[in-house]
């Protein structure tokens, strides 16, 4: 008898997989394109940022601060320390230290703890100065501060309301093994920040060494009867003597005596202290490395994504792009260039040295040369002028790197016209996506309808098959 065999359903989504293989080329493709678009949009922003590294040391060589920057020494840093700031005029000084600005400093007398009762009233502080012998006091009328306290208040209660009315003295709590004295002291220094104290006892006796009235503090009474705090030091000036001459200053930091020069005073001086002023070439040399150094970087990353190294035919990112080669030849031709007539007028001069593979060097006996001569190094970097080929060195690169990295300039442009090409080859790739996705689609209705007539046909071929062996056995059995 000969039978009929029914094939298996299809693989319908194997199928269709197969065939969209094929259709998915060209997608390939195109991902290809937009993956080395962005690997040069990458590479581009590298070169931006290695550029603009570039720019900004350079923009440091053409600042005031930079060129302005100074160094002060002091021969007894423990007695004086001298610091230069931007601006700081070459010279020396011989500075003797007569007397250190200070505090008013009062003290109460013993307490038993921070808790002992005081008593209520009013403390009235009037700021002003004191005169040496420390009887006399001028107060200062624009500076009087009135403090209440109330009835029964204890020492730390005290000190709590002194420094809470910012009256231009502090208070504190000091254990001196006889109990405890509440200090009173000046906020700042100088002569003109000495205090006096009287007081309104709510005991009625406003003077006298029991109550409030115990912090009573009039230089000009008598002990216990007014002047019921002890002096412990005397708001003064500081008091020095600059190449001869006297200057008296409130406080023991001196800003402007010598010109952005700051003098911090330590102690008083038995011999004069030798200040030497002086442009700081230490400084100078660290901008001008930093200058060098971000060039190096630059001229690294141009030679890295530009080569073409033979033996493994891999070429650099940019290799071939010709506006990367316009900005090395740019570059490299102004820093060649020279700056006005006087010498040293050319990076070479001044023993910073192009090399082969168009790095620069720094030759050290050079440069510390032209170090010693800040205004002639200033002038070669630095100098302005309407006129481009008047400006210095970094000047020009300045502008001329500013322009590369403009919106509209060099970079700009190619980043821009990358962009415009991703942009167009990322529309192609979805709108073949859109195509590949309805193929898939088409493919697997259509298959799925052949796999179901399949199906239907194997069953008609299994009734057939059913039929014909039924025949077979009639027949067979007549």
């Amino acid at each position: 008898m000969a039978t009929i065999s029914a094939s298996s359903s299809l693989d319908v989504h194997g199928i269709v997989s197969q065939l969209m293989q094929i259709e998915q080329r060209p997608l390939q493709s195109i991902q290809t394109t937009i993956s080395g678009i962005q690997t040069k949009l990458s590479a581009w922003g590298k070169l931006q940022s290695a550029m603009s590294s570039f720019q900004d040391a350079a923009r440091a060589l053409t600042r005031a601060d930079t060129w302005n920057a100074g160094k002060a020494s002091s021969s007894d840093e423990a007695a004086l320390l001298a610091t230069a700031g931007s601006g700081a005029v070459p010279g020396g000084y011989s500075i003797d230290v007569s007397r250190l600005a200070s505090r008013q400093t009062v003290a109460s007398g013993a307490f038993g703890d921070a808790a002992a009762i005081v008593g209520g009233g009013t403390l009235r502080i009037r700021m002003g100065s004191l005169d040496e012998a420390g009887t006399a006091f001028t107060p200062d009328a624009s500076r009087s501060f009135d403090i209440d306290i109330a009835d029964g208040a204890s020492l730390a209660d005290i000190r709590n309301a002194i420094n809470a009315a910012g009256a231009g003295i502090s208070a504190s709590l000091v254990a001196d093994g006889t109990g405890q004295r509440l200090m009173l002291r000046s906020t700042d220094s100088g002569a003109s920040q000495a205090f006096a104290i009287s007081v309104e006892d709510l005991d009625g006796a406003d003077t006298d060494a029991t109550g409030l009235s115990a912090l009573a503090f009039d230089p000009a009474a008598a002990a216990g009867s007014g002047r019921n705090l002890q002096l412990t030091q005397s708001a003064q000036d500081a008091l020095v003597t600059v190449n001869g001459l006297q200057v008296s200053a409130a406080g023991n930091r001196l800003e402007g005596v010598i010109e952005n020069v700051t003098l911090e005073l330590r102690r008083v001086t038995t011999a004069p202290v030798e200040v030497d002023v002086r442009s700081d070439a230490a400084s100078l040399r660290t901008s001008i490395d930093k200058f060098v150094k971000a060039y190096n970087e630059l001229n690294t990353l141009i030679a890295s994504q530009t080569a073409y190294n033979a033996e493994t035919k891999v070429a650099g990112t940019l290799q071939g792009n010709q506006a990367v080669t316009r900005i090395q030849q740019q570059l490299r031709e102004m820093m060649r260039g020279t700056v006005g007539s006087d010498q040293p007028n050319t990076l070479n001069a001044l023993g910073i040295e192009f090399q082969r593979d168009g790095s620069l060097s720094i030759k050290d006996a050079k440069l510390n040369e032209a170090l010693a001569s800040p205004s002639t190094l200033k002038n070669f970097f630095a100098a302005t002028d309407s006129d481009p080929d008047k400006q210095g060195m970094a000047q020009r690169l300045v502008t001329r790197l500013g322009d590369m990295l403009a919106a509209d300039g060099t970079l700009g442009n190619a980043t821009d016209a990358l962009k415009a090409r991703q942009r167009s080859a990322e529309q192609q790739q979805e709108r073949l996506n859109a195509r590949i996705n309805s193929i898939e689609q088409r493919l697997l209705r259509q298959y799925t309808t052949l796999d179901a007539n399949l199906a239907q046909l194997q069953g008609s071929l299994a009734n057939m098959q059913s039929l014909i062996g039924s025949a077979s056995v009639n027949r067979n059995g007549n």
